[in-house]
Formats: C-alpha cells, structure tokens, sequence
C-alpha cells in the first residue's frame, strides 16, 4: 500500500489539507504553497483534496451529463455534473493531447478527488488548477473570494487593480512599484478578498500569483478597486453601487450558476462595495496614470 503524505495550508485564514503519494513527482513542486503551511492539525479544514495517479487518459473520463465546456488560452474545462449533485472538471491543454485531469468533487465542496496523467506539464497545471477551483468553491460559502487582480500594498492599505486578461493590470502595478515609493507587489494575480461580520474588507497574499512568483502570505485592509479601461488618455472616475458591483462580480473565480455559491459571492462583494471605494480608470501604461489613481485612492482614504 502506498503512503500518503499529507500537507495543511492556511489562505487568508482558510484551512485546507492535500494528500499525496510519496512517490508523487508533485512533493518536489510544493514550493509556492510553502509560505502557507502549517502544522497546527486543531485547525478545521475547509476542503481535503486526494491526488490519484492514473495510468491512460480514457481512465479518468467522467461518465455523467457535461454542463459547461470552456476553452481559454489553450486550457479547455469541461463541466460534468451528475444526478446526485457531485461535479466533474476534465482538464486538458491544446498542446498535450494525450494527457488530461479529471476532478471530481462531493456535493458540498469539502473534498474532491484529482486523477491525472503523468505528463508532468499537464501534472502541475492539473494539481494547481484542482487546488485553486477548491479554494474558490468551499470560500464562496465563508466570504472568502479568489479573484482576478493585482494588488499593490502602500501604507498598510491594498489597492487592488481589476481589468480583462492583456488590460494592464500588471503593468499598472508595476508602474506604481517604479514611481511611488514605499509600495510593494502583494500579489500578481490571484489574491483572496474577503469581508467577514466585522466589515472589514481585507485583501490576502495566496499561492497562485499567474506569471509572477509573488507567494507572499501577506495581508492588508482593503483601501480601493481600481476597474482598468485602456485609452489614448488618463481619467479616473468613482462608481456608484451598480457600477461598481459589474466590475467587481466578473472577476471572482467560481462556478455563478451554482446558487449556493452564488449566493455567497453576491453577499460579499455587497458587503465590501458598501465600504469599499471601486473607480474606473481610462488610462495610458504611463507614469500620469499611476499618480492619478494613486492619489485618487489615497485623498478617499485621507476624506474617509
């Protein structure tokens, strides 16, 4: 009988456990979830996700009704759900055909079962997606989000910056880490906002940052959005509530049409918009556009 090795991570306060095989080739690629790790085992977990290997691509095709089907930059996600409620996710990419994941998850998102192929691209792509798509599920329901932005920490306070893949997010981020001193990268990509009973809308560091290496197991009180809008000019305006909602609800990673999810994404980004300031900047990737939105942002703080 195989060993299985078994790792806790904490993100932004949410607890979550990983078994593998001692043999599993993923042991050796862990080092990004390093900086969440824990060892307190009083803590309740959120999810527990089994890694399986699999020997053949056509053992691991699910056998229930396909609901959904995406294809997104060469990642293709088809969507399975079957009668009693559970979901599947067959992972596959355009340049490894002969590879595939299958995540399969019980009916209440507490834990989920990864069989993949060996294609060791296909592995760690499989393994991080499985693992991000569980974070998301089981923190919808604890006002826990996974988004996609990039986020600056300056003075204690996160500015987080949202927009459509190639908008600039990270460059905009990059050029407030050249132009305003004292600001650091909290995350590149995939930070976790959350807003729990006291209304406090806090921003954390996780182990998904996209094409940045930025682990970081950081935190920080959430001072504004920033919506991104390229332009041939530099403008910034506040949103009201409305506004504000359509550009923060697209950037939440889940499955929306899940009601219990749904529902508890839609009750925490109400809670932060209400406390929160969320504004759309038109802008130039130049250094006008960062000093404009970062003084923006930081006259609301000083006026709040």
């Amino acid at each position: 009988m195989i060993k299985k090795n078994k790792y806790r991570y904490i993100v932004a306060e949410m607890p979550f456990e990983i078994l593998l095989d001692t043999s599993d080739e993923l042991n050796d690629c862990l080092q990004q979830y390093e900086p969440f790790s824990t060892l307190d085992k009083t803590l309740d977990i959120a999810f527990l996700l089994n890694v399986l290997p699999s020997d053949s691509f056509e053992n691991i095709k699910p056998d229930c009704s396909q609901i959904a089907d995406f294809d997104e930059e060469g990642q293709r996600m088809q969507i399975y759900k079957s009668d009693a409620g559970e979901y599947s996710i067959l992972m596959t990419l355009d340049d490894d055909r002969t590879g595939g994941c299958l995540l399969t998850i019980n009916n209440d998102f507490s834990q989920a079962w990864l069989r993949t192929t060996c294609s060791s691209q296909m592995y760690f792509y499989g393994f991080n997606s499985a693992v991000m798509m569980m974070y998301a599920f089981a923190g919808a329901t604890r006002h826990h989000l996974l988004i996609h932005s990039s986020v600056i920490k300056k003075d204690g306070l996160g500015y987080l910056f949202l927009g459509k893949s190639g908008t600039g997010k990270s460059t905009h981020s990059g050029l407030w880490l050249k132009y305003i001193p004292g600001t650091e990268l909290l995350n590149d990509d995939n930070p976790v906002i959350c807003c729990e009973e006291d209304n406090i809308p806090m921003v954390y560091g996780s182990p998904w940052s996209g094409k940045t290496p930025c682990y970081r197991n950081v935190e920080a009180r959430i001072g504004g959005f920033v919506s991104l809008h390229q332009a041939p000019y530099n403008k910034i305006q506040r949103l009201p509530i409305v506004p504000a909602y359509a550009a923060l609800f697209p950037t939440v990673s889940n499955m929306k049409w899940e009601r219990r999810l749904n529902d508890g994404i839609n009750e925490t980004i109400n809670s932060i918009i209400c406390n929160v300031p969320i504004y759309r900047l038109d802008c130039l990737p130049d250094e006008a556009a960062a000093n404009m939105s970062y003084r923006e942002l930081t006259a609301d703080i000083k006026h709040a």
